[in-house]
């Protein structure tokens, strides 16, 4: 086997060390880890195997040497992510690409962590593997927090899988986790539909408190009728819980082709990663201001019932 002790794996860009365990693609002869050969699925260079051009010590200065000169497009060291030529900073993690202004590659990453499922951003999916007709990179800028949950369900569900998972959040938040992730057309809906939902026990409580109740059969209707918007408000949590996520992922899609379209199809430029992390993302303001909203307005509501039993 040849010695390729001192040059860089093309997927963790950490350089082999005598005794490492060291694959080779068959096709060019370019080594990788075995760990990160089997985690991409496939050899980086395969634009090159149609062109019969293997992989050897000369070509793979070249392209160390190109990575940094600013005429490639950079590969961030710590989750894998491609960046623009331009960059400074990885995209999605924050990790810096150059040091200082000089151009040089970074150092080697103090107490680096081994890329896996749960360290990555893209949950084990190769960045530039296309998902409904947009890259895991496109998707991961959009998403946010959390894509290393979002990317590999969004992978199953491009794929035709029949269940997109189950949403913790969707289930417990409903609404709110929809206004959270930005989708909020869907999150007012739900919103009100949980407020239709609430009128029968609201209604049960303030016969109770006035002074004069109604008949029996009229709790008990009511009473029926609050057991069955209970079980309504269950089927529509597991119901958010259960679609979250293939709702998201085709909302995702929308958006992210419309702002491909407005920046002309050129997914290098600085202002097109930016523009997806305005659009997508969290938002965290408007959760905190609903919620201050509710409790003032639950506030409101019991001294108002209260009124009745003085």
């Amino acid at each position: 086997m040849s010695d390729f002790t001192g040059f860089k794996c093309p997927v963790c860009e950490k350089k082999f060390t005598a005794g490492e365990d060291i694959v080779v693609c068959p096709v060019c002869g370019a080594p990788y880890h075995r760990d990160c050969y089997r985690e991409t699925g496939h050899c980086l260079f395969e634009e090159k195997h149609a062109e019969g051009i293997p992989w050897n010590a000369e070509t793979a200065q070249h392209a160390e040497e190109q990575r940094y000169d600013g005429s490639a497009a950079l590969r961030c060291p710590k989750c894998g992510t491609v960046n623009p030529p331009d960059g400074l900073f990885c995209q999605i993690c924050g990790y810096r690409l150059h040091d200082g202004e000089s151009g040089e590659p970074p150092g080697e990453i103090p107490n680096p962590i081994s890329p896996n499922a749960y360290t990555t951003p893209y949950g084990g999916v190769s960045p530039d593997e296309e998902l409904g007709g947009v890259s895991a990179r496109e998707l991961a800028l959009y998403v946010g927090e959390n894509s290393f949950y979002f990317i590999p369900h969004f992978k199953a569900i491009s794929q035709g899988a029949r269940t997109a998972g189950w949403n913790w959040p969707a289930f417990l938040f409903r609404g709110f986790y929809y206004l959270y992730r930005k989708r909020y057309g869907m999150g007012i809906l739900l919103l009100l539909l949980t407020a239709a939902l609430s009128l029968p026990s609201l209604l049960y409580t303030l016969r109770l408190l006035t002074g004069n109740p109604p008949p029996t059969d009229m709790l008990l209707r009511l009473n029926r009728l609050q057991m069955i918007a209970n079980l309504l408000s269950l089927g529509l949590s597991i119901g958010c819980a259960l679609f979250f996520n293939r709702g998201y992922f085709r909302s995702a899609l929308r958006r992210i082709q419309r702002l491909r379209k407005a920046a002309g199809g050129d997914v290098w430029t600085q202002e097109y990663p930016l523009a997806l992390s305005k659009k997508g993302r969290t938002n965290r303001l408007l959760i905190p201001l609903l919620t201050g909203g509710l409790f003032l307005l639950s506030a409101l509501l019991s001294l108002y019932l209260l009124s009745f039993s003085v």
